[in-house]
Formats: structure tokens, C-alpha cells, sequence
């Protein structure tokens, strides 16, 4: 089995987070899915963002929720990029890789124009939505939500909270890998997912070192989230009798 690498944020070692220029060199760079954030703007256009506002990467006060697109769209963002939305995306990535959407809002305007985007795009099984509570999965499975989704618990005890429908899969954080915690979702026959990174070493998520992946790759992680893509490409396609 080869381990499969999620371009975290687009190839975001190299480029601008969540940008099309490191959507675009994740995908030369052998990326096997792009993953991306989802939020709301105050005009209701969903838009791909980490951060609740603009401070961490662009030096700017402005909130996602409490500000329309066209405003977020105009300011400059470090070298060059632009806000993106999620429909640009969608038809960047559209019968080249699948997408994964690390959802931040969890409301029903926000579920019910994700679906709809998505169907718009005719990619309901290319993408993978991630969601970080049961309640939320439920809500999904509620709105008819048909595309796969990928539970993202707090700790690994918290996945039995979520529903089987429509799971493909469960994240975890690097440092909560264990072999019982692996063991635990492989029970439910569910896909293993990593994002990098040690949270109390203080490093970025998406950072990882060449051991650490090459660990996960013995140990059968299914998918690994990383920000530079063509390194972990080069190791995750390795012969495994290297």
C-alpha cells in the first residue's frame, strides 16, 4: 500500500497557504489530494482560509465572517496571492486530484452552500469533507450530503461519537499515533490519516521530518498531511523493501 500525500494548505513549504499558485505546484509535485480550509465571508461566499482573520498571514484586522469577499479579495497577501474561493478551487483541482476541505464553520447556511458548490462542480466523489464533531457529521447526513467525509476528533476515544455514514476515514495529529490508536480505527475499517507536525515541540502542522514519515509508512498510515509535497512524495512512493 502506498501511503498517500495530502498537500496541506497547497504545497505551503514553497508557496503562499491556500493560494492557487501552491494548489498548482502541489499538483506537479505529485500531491495525491490538495487539502484546503473552508469559511464564510459576511456575504455568504465561502471562501479557502485558515486563520479567522487576515492578521497571521497579511499583517491585516480583518475578520473572514464580519467582511464581504470583494473587500477580503482586494487586499494583497504576501507574494501576490489573492484570497481564493472555494468554487475556484473546485475547478482548479476538477479531474486531477481530489480535494479535501477542512470545514471551519458548522451552521447550516455554511453546510448547505458547501453541498451545493461541490454538486455545482460535479465533484461529490472527489472530495473529502472533513469535520470535526459528531454533531456535525450528523447534521451532514441530515442536509443529504452524499460526499465522503473524514472525522477529525479532538482525541482519539472521541471517534466512536461519530456516525459510520459516509465515513471514509479518521485524522489525527501526528503526535497522537500510536499503534492502539491506529488499531482502534482500524476496527471500524476506516482509513488512518496523519496531519504532521508536534504540537508541543511547537512545530507548524504539516511539518514533518524524513524518519518521522518514513515511521508512518511502516506503520500503514493511510494518508499524511504535509506542506512540503516533494520530498514526502519521493518517500511515500519509495519501494518498501528500501
Amino acid at each position: 500500500m502506498t501511503m498517500k500525500v495530502v498537500a496541506h494548505r497547497g504545497d505551503s513549504a514553497r508557496c503562499p497557504e491556500n493560494s492557487t499558485i501552491g494548489f498548482e505546484t502541489a499538483i506537479a509535485a505529485g500531491a495525491d489530494l490538495v487539502e484546503t480550509d473552508v469559511r464564510m465571508t459576511r456575504d455568504g461566499v465561502l471562501v479557502c482560509w485558515h486563520d479567522p482573520d487576515l492578521k497571521r498571514v497579511a499583517g491585516v484586522e480583518a475578520a473572514i465572517a464580519t467582511s464581504n469577499a470583494a473587500e477580503l479579495e482586494a487586499l494583497a497577501l504576501p507574494s501576490g496571492a489573492r484570497l481564493c474561493r472555494l468554487e475556484a478551487i473546485l475547478a482548479l483541482v476538477r479531474g486531477r486530484v481530489p480535494l479535501m476541505l477542512d470545514v471551519k464553520i458548522d451552521d447550516d447556511a455554511g453546510r448547505a452552500a458547501i453541498i451545493d458548490r461541490v454538486a455545482a462542480a460535479g465533484m461529490i466523489e472527489q472530495v473529502v469533507y472533513g469535520v470535526r464533531s459528531a454533531q456535525h457529521a450528523r447534521a451532514l447526513i441530515g442536509a443529504g450530503a452524499k460526499f465522503p467525509r473524514l472525522a477529525m476528533p479532538a482525541e482519539p476515544d472521541m471517534l466512536d461519537e461519530f456516525p459510520d455514514d459516509g465515513l471514509v476515514g479518521v485524522r489525527l495529529w501526528e503526535d497522537q499515533i500510536s499503534e492502539a490508536a491506529i488499531a482502534r480505527i482500524r476496527d471500524r475499517k476506516l482509513g488512518v490519516w496523519v496531519t504532521a507536525g508536534l504540537r508541543k515541540q511547537g512545530e507548524a502542522p504539516g511539518y514533518i521530518s524524513t524518519e518521522r514519515l518514513q515511521t508512518l509508512r511502516r506503520l500503514g498510515v493511510d494518508a499524511v498531511l504535509v506542506n512540503d509535497v516533494a520530498p514526502a512524495v519521493w518517500i511515500a512512493h519509495a519501494s518498501q523493501g528500501e
